[in-house]
């Protein structure tokens, strides 16, 4: 009633009602003694002073271990918005408003559900009926909770701002390979799941087994902390979190797993994977060599795949030595002199320059080889193991999320955000692994065995690498293992 305008206020601000309202786990009902025991004052209140404070009542309604107070919230809820018969205008409206709220963080119980989507479902259909947006949006809320088990940050300011102007989205801005921007109408209960979705459908991706290859990453502290996000994690509340720790925060959008073909029909999709190959490319981890030598053939490729890039550029006119030793790597453009690269570009710069942007980058990412793509997938699918606590991982099993400040690994390169390690330094000793897996969408929180195993899993790889790269050479594998 105080958050509805029927009760004073006492002082409380519109942010500390809600955030009351939606807090959980602080109280204890100890109902023999007829008092609450606060867990943070370590004190046990009289009753009387419950019932007198508003705060304290809702403390306790929303108590996770007991689910019919939440449907206590739910029910009185409904009591007042139904024949509202309040002198304030604008009661019932704001009555709704917390409704839609609460239906985003909290779940009823299964008995009191039924019921629940009736009474939102006769609220939004009933022709003439006052509140049917609003009443609908409840209903959408309660179901995606029960889905996702609802948020657990409650809202900013701002966001709570919004919600009672009656606006529910936000435009936020993901970022794709190469600066590439694309902003998503994101409402309160929306999940990194259905972002990713969304972002496929641009890109022409429409099956479950190519969508299960990407992945949301939150970075921030200037590209030094990155974590993927739980495809079941609300991206308000990771909004929220990551503003409260870095107001420059950044959510990536990459490719994680390649084991679906390339396809070049969709512009977006062509120029997200190029962009996301060609750093590797341009630092020769992609090239693989007969015994450290360089034949005829491969020089050609070679100065095909700088033209097709030059071409990408949107350039028409021969790349300069300075800017093929940019397109080649560094290992690869020592093996012959300067000028002979140019003149080989240059016979294919006649070739590509009727070719769009669109079609170079297409040509580009075709003429990898199968080889070098499987490569670049098992650093792909080694990247997506995350160095993190198990603390700061995935949902655990009471519900929580990892915080956005440390979950992912430093290190100084994280731009190129397949360059991150995949192990610390002290990988295999009490601290947990989480293993974020793009098909699944979750992090699994590993104890120290599971780590162990995984560390020696990747002390084979690397040594497999290293075994290899002395026979030819080159180096091989598209991410840095630090074990």
């Amino acid at each position: 009633m105080r958050f509805m305008g029927d009760s004073p206020s006492r002082g409380s601000s519109e942010q500390e009602v809600v955030n009351m309202f939606l807090k959980v786990n602080m109280l204890i009902i100890n109902f023999p003694h007829h008092r609450v025991f606060d867990a943070e004052m370590q004190v046990l209140i009289p009753i009387e002073e419950v019932y007198n404070s508003f705060h304290c009542f809702l403390h306790s309604t929303l108590i996770g271990e007991f689910t019919l107070m939440r449907d206590e919230a739910y029910c009185q809820l409904l009591k007042q918005l139904t024949a509202n018969t309040s002198s304030k205008p604008d009661s019932c409206q704001r009555g709704w408003r917390l409704l839609y709220i609460l239906a985003a963080y909290h779940r009823c119980s299964e008995v009191l559900k039924p019921y629940l989507l009736k009474y939102l479902q006769q609220a939004s259909r009933s022709a003439g009926a006052p509140y049917q947006g609003i009443a609908k949006a409840c209903e959408q809320n309660l179901k995606k909770t029960f889905v996702y088990g609802g948020r657990i940050v409650p809202p900013s300011g701002m966001e709570l701002k919004a919600m009672m102007a009656g606006r529910s989205s936000k435009r936020q801005l993901f970022l794709f390979p190469g600066g590439i921007e694309r902003h998503v109408k994101i409402k309160t209960c929306t999940v990194a799941l259905e972002v990713i979705e969304e972002l496929c459908y641009e890109m022409g991706l429409h099956t479950l087994e190519a969508i299960e290859e990407y992945a949301i990453f939150l970075v921030t502290n200037r590209g030094q902390n990155v974590r993927p996000l739980n495809k079941n994690e609300y991206i308000l509340d990771v909004a929220t979190e990551a503003e409260a720790v870095d107001s420059g925060y950044s959510l990536w959008f990459r490719r994680v797993v390649w084991t679906q073909s390339l396809r070049f029909e969709n512009e977006l999709s062509v120029a997200m994977q190029y962009n996301q190959i060609l750093p590797d490319y341009q630092k020769g981890l992609l090239n693989v060599l007969s015994h450290g030598k360089v034949s005829d053939q491969q020089f050609h490729q070679i100065s095909k795949l700088a033209a097709l890039q030059h071409r990408a550029k949107d350039n028409i006119y021969t790349p300069s030595i300075h800017e093929l030793s940019e397109y080649i790597a560094a290992p690869l453009f020592k093996k012959q002199p300067p000028q002979q690269w140019v003149t080989m570009a240059t016979q294919h710069m006649q070739q590509v320059q009727p070719l769009s942007p669109h079609q170079a980058r297409a040509q580009f990412l075709g003429k990898i080889p199968s080889q070098r793509k499987k490569i670049m997938s098992l650093g792909e699918k080694l990247f997506s193991l995350v160095r993190a606590k198990s603390d700061v991982c995935s949902a655990g099993t009471d519900g929580s999320r990892p915080p956005c400040g440390g979950a992912g690994q430093s290190h100084p390169e994280a731009q190129y955000w397949n360059q991150l390690p995949v192990c610390g330094p002290n990988c295999g000793g009490h601290e947990h692994t989480a293993g974020h897996s793009a098909a699944a969408g979750a992090g699994v929180v590993a104890d120290s065995g599971l780590g162990k195993f995984w560390c020696l899993i990747l002390s084979a790889v690397k040594l497999t690498g290293f075994l290899h790269r002395a026979w030819s050479c080159v180096e091989l594998l598209p991410c840095r293992l630090k074990i």
